[in-house]
């Protein structure tokens, strides 16, 4: 009589979410591109400040793998969506991140695509691994393409499962803090009406989130010596794509290891200094701060060499948008730092324009709620809310001229930190 062949479980333990098995995915996940995962970091630079936050997007990946396969497991049983649409869903979780370049969204500015772009072509090229997985491809890249909305499940701004990992995880990682009954509305989220929703028992855990969100930008995401570590790193990838070392198509394929060993090696003054800067945790200092008039004096700026400048609201919103100080425009940022080496007499490459990181994340999307009585929201419930979110989104904006410390008196001297100033307001 023929042995019956036994289900071996192929777990991971993970410190979020305990131990959970990935077989059912065990095929995409032996792609050399999910490997590469393991060697890119999720907070880019931010290990420089948080020593502990080395966790990578294949820890990330499999926590929204295993989050969306709880959830979805709930949706199937509520007949909100079928099995085939929950399986499309759990392999989207787990290649959600897949087209981070090096350094994930420290260098996404500089590749051809976003990651979502480049995440969509690996994904043609692993279509049969993913068929491997039982998934329906036609469904999974129309769920991963955002033509089908079922994607909110996993990437929805306040309550996809993959937000909500790596919120969690990241706040276990540098700040030991997590949204307070985050669990609890993990099991209250549903898709109805093409939309995801919240049942009205846990709106307080929602705000919550949302505050905790808040509170991570403010300690982590765009902590200053965050901020300026990652444009330090942009840096010298612009300068290796501009003197031909590297080329934007290369990031995507590059791990974090890779593209440090580049760096490591190269001939560039620029690149090699700033390398060292880095390795040895020298990072540039503010010499001149723009930022909202209201939140000017914010700035502690006692006993240094500091000048902080003030726009109105209408001005700092320009500002944001400006095509010219976009981490997307290296070129436009170069030319500026050229411009304020001029201006100041300082080296070119001793000066750092340091624009917002992702400014559109600081519009808050409203969140729907579901009850008996019909669907309402956050915002129609909680107006005041929003309007704090609000306030206190202006009070992080901050556009930063940097510099190293021994030229930071000579940039934030009074009148040539005035003409740098009246030259950044010129150029919005």
């Amino acid at each position: 009589m023929a042995r019956k062949k036994i289900y071996t479980p192929k777990v991971i333990a993970d410190p979020v979410y305990g131990i959970y098995d990935m077989r059912p995915v065990l095929p995409m996940v032996e792609t050399k591109e999910f490997q590469a995962l393991a060697d890119k970091r999720q907070l880019g630079m931010s290990y420089l400040i948080f020593p502990s936050a080395t966790h990578t997007r294949m820890a990330h990946s499999f926590g929204a793998y295993h989050a969306t396969r709880d959830l979805t497991d709930r949706w199937v049983d509520f007949d909100l969506i079928n099995q085939e649409e929950a399986d499309a869903l759990t392999g989207y979780a787990l290649y959600h991140d897949i087209g981070h370049p090096a350094f994930s969204h420290v260098t996404e500015d500089l590749c051809r695509k976003d990651n979502d772009g480049l995440g969509l072509d690996i994904a043609h090229r692993l279509k049969d691994k993913i068929e491997a997985c039982g998934i329906n491809y036609k469904l999974f890249e129309d769920i991963m393409s955002h033509k089908n909305k079922l994607y909110l499940a996993v990437h929805d701004k306040n309550l996809g499962m993959e937000k909500l990992d790596y919120l969690e995880r990241d706040g276990l990682y540098t700040i030991l803090s997590r949204p307070a009954g985050i669990d609890y509305l993990r099991k209250h989220i549903y898709f109805m009406k093409g939309e995801i929703m919240i049942d009205e028992k846990v709106v307080d855990n929602a705000i919550e989130v949302q505050n905790f969100y808040l509170k991570m930008y403010k300690n982590v995401y765009l902590r200053k010596a965050s901020v300026i570590a990652q444009r330090m790193f942009q840096k010298m990838v612009y300068h290796l794509i501009r003197e031909g070392k590297l080329t934007p198509d290369d990031l995507p394929n590059l791990t974090d290891s890779e593209l440090i060993g580049i760096m490591r090696v190269s001939e560039s003054p620029v690149v090699r200094s700033l390398y060292q800067n880095l390795k040895e945790r020298e990072l540039f200092r503010e010499a001149i701060v723009i930022r909202h008039e209201k939140f000017i004096h914010a700035e502690n700026v006692a006993g240094k060499a500091i000048q902080s400048f003030g726009l109105s609201e209408s001005e700092v919103a320009r500002l944001a948008d400006s095509k010219n100080f976009q981490n997307k425009n290296q070129e436009g940022l170069h030319n500026l730092e050229e411009k304020i080496a001029g201006i100041s007499g300082i080296p070119e490459e001793a000066v750092l324009a340091v624009p917002v990181f992702n400014a559109w994340r600081f519009k808050a999307k409203d969140i729907a709620i579901y009850s008996e009585r019909g669907i309402s929201s956050v915002e129609q419930r909680y107006p005041a809310h929003f309007k704090n979110m609000e306030e206190i989104a202006h009070s992080y904006f901050a556009f930063r001229i940097c510099t190293l410390e021994q030229y930071r008196a000579k940039l934030s001297a009074p009148k040539v930190a005035k003409e740098i100033f009246d030259l950044v307001v010129k150029s919005i």
